[in-house]
């Protein structure tokens, strides 16, 4: 009989029934409990994936269910007192929706004390469990298109309602935090390297206190560089492009592909990639991490390069300034 693993979710709103659908064919996950302070959304939730157990308050859940992982869905302004929370009632592992906080300050206290407790602490980037971006790399690495000099990638929607946490910054929304990051982290990941300074411009609304649109060019040194637009308000869009010395390999859909066929072009050549449940990937990967030592596909120092990047940005779409990160 295969290990099961205890997952209790908190935050029951759109993103958790991604993660739900994913579960519900992963014989290793048993849901052993659901909390959300809505209970809308706590019963939608608990009908669908038949969750029993289900809660209000945080630390009732965790103190009766004792699960071996959390998974944190709530809005990011919540994320560093739910992973609190989880650290005090000594669950194992905790995966946390990005992005993974509001700022670096709030990710470093809670990387400071997971790793005092010893525990597993992973962002969720389900488009990085995919086999599609695996692909990508795996080409990128071998030399398809000789050494990187450049990508670029977009990420927008179509989203207008203020009511969104997406556009409110007293919740950790903005253009860079629902969606930009995705676009920074493919960056990061494909270059292999953090940049060494960013600038940044775009569309604020004080009122909300959000970021709407964000453009900002990732500086690597060498003559490496990295360029992205996110937005809410624009028609949907979703891609990225790594140019090298020798060619370049683009792909069309970025961020969501799931089961089935993906594709992506390396110098006009079109590679298919057969596909998986990212949301599955993704908590099996942090599960087996916690039981047997498996590597993280995304380890905290990745979560913290690219908030690092994030909060440069902001700072330089604020001033005017190009920033330049730490060493």
């Amino acid at each position: 009989m295969a290990k099961k693993y205890r997952v209790a979710i908190v935050g029951c709103g759109g993103i958790s029934h991604a993660h739900g659908n994913a579960w519900r064919n992963v014989s290793e996950i048993e849901i052993v409990g659901a909390c959300d302070e809505k209970f809308e959304s706590l019963s939608r939730f608990a009908t669908e994936y038949n969750v029993e157990n289900t809660y209000n308050d945080l630390r009732q859940m965790l103190e009766k269910q004792n699960p071996d992982i959390l998974v944190v869905a709530t809005w990011p302004s919540s994320h560093l007192k739910n992973v609190l929370e989880a650290v005090r009632c000594g669950v194992k592992g905790i995966l946390v929706e990005k992005p993974i906080a509001v700022n670096t300050s709030q990710l470093e206290q809670m990387v400071q004390v997971t790793e005092r407790a010893n525990i597993i602490l992973m962002e969720a980037f389900m488009y990085r469990h995919h086999p599609l971006t695996l692909a990508v790399k795996e080409k990128v690495d071998e030399g398809a298109i000789g050494d990187v000099r450049y990508a670029r990638s977009s990420f927008s929607t179509g989203l207008t309602d203020r009511t969104n946490w997406r556009l409110r910054g007293d919740l950790g929304g903005g253009a860079v935090m629902d969606l930009g990051c995705y676009c920074i982290n493919i960056i990061r990941y494909v270059m292999g390297q953090e940049p060494q300074s960013v600038c940044a411009t775009g569309k604020y609304e004080p009122i909300n206190n959000v970021w709407e649109t964000l453009i900002g060019t990732l500086d690597f040194g060498d003559g490496i560089t990295g360029q992205f637009d996110c937005s809410f308000g624009w028609t949907w869009r979703e891609c990225y492009e790594v140019a090298g010395t020798k060619g370049t390999l683009f792909v069309q859909s970025a961020w969501g592909n799931n089961e089935g066929e993906s594709h992506f072009t390396v110098n006009g050549e079109t590679f298919s990639v057969t596909g998986v449940n990212p949301y599955a990937a993704e908590i099996l990967n942090l599960c087996e991490a916690v039981e047997n030592g498996t590597p993280l596909r995304l380890p905290i120092t990745d979560a913290l390069g690219n908030m690092r990047v994030i909060d440069a940005l902001h700072e330089s779409a604020h001033t005017g300034q190009r920033i330049r990160l730490p060493d």
